[in-house]
């Protein structure tokens, strides 16, 4: 059951953090109850560790990247890194029924996002038609770079990474914007820098071209990893 107080506080943090948000925005959070994502402290606005060293952003900085993407009712949407399934779920809600893809590179990550997001829909059986806007969610699981996943089958009006791209990945990032944004789409995505801290950027395509639109610093992500980047990891596994 929501703890109405703390998860108010929630709501009272992203405010303070983001001046000016209005009620379009918060509602996808008073909407996806953040209980249904983490195992713990559902309110706080931190980030919060999960499995793999990966972490879920903070409610603040999610509200953020809301807003720089400009979302728009039937937007179809990639997004790069699907966590536990919350981010996605927040933006579905805006987007319906526009399609949102997102992609995972940990498989059991992929899986829980799923019955995370099963658990969401369940709760909402007295509200079918918010249940309804979580019915385009598609989840894959795979490395988002790798031109032969599922995911550069489609086009997109917006294109986010929720993991930060370090300096040896930003064209290959650009690249895939490029050839998977339709036109006047928007890309974002994170950078890594000294202590892994970087910044928030935004471009957007147009006649072919990415032009640069925003560039935020202060934030922290956790990297962007490839399949070659796991190969360690997998092979102490199968030890």
């Amino acid at each position: 059951m929501k703890n109405k107080k703390d998860f108010e506080l929630m709501i009272k943090s992203i405010k303070i953090n983001n001046p000016g948000i209005n009620e379009e925005i918060l509602k996808p959070f008073r909407i996806c109850d953040r209980r249904f994502f983490i195992k713990s402290d559902f309110y706080r606005d931190e980030p919060q560790h999960i499995a793999h060293g990966q972490t879920i952003s903070q409610p603040s900085t999610i509200a953020r990247m809301l807003r720089l993407l400009r979302l728009q009712k039937g937007n179809d949407v990639l997004e790069i890194g699907t966590n536990t399934g919350y981010h996605a779920s927040l933006v579905a809600y805006f987007v319906f029924p526009g399609v949102v893809r997102t992609i995972e590179i940990f498989s059991d990550l992929a899986e829980g996002a799923k019955k995370n997001i099963k658990k969401l829909v369940a709760s909402l059986k007295n509200k079918k038609r918010e249940a309804s806007r979580f019915s385009k969610i598609n989840i894959f699981s795979g490395d988002a770079l790798n031109k032969k996943t599922a995911v550069w089958k489609y086009k997109y009006d917006r294109v986010f990474f929720t993991a930060g791209v370090d300096s040896n990945k930003i064209n290959n990032v650009k690249k895939m914007g490029l050839q998977l944004l339709k036109e006047n789409g928007l890309l974002l995505y994170p950078t890594r820098k000294v202590w892994d801290y970087g910044a928030l950027e935004i471009w957007q395509k147009k006649k072919n071209i990415l032009k640069p639109i925003l560039k935020e610093e202060g934030y922290a992500f956790v990297p962007l990893l490839k399949k070659e980047d796991l190969k360690e990891l997998y092979e102490r596994r199968v030890k």
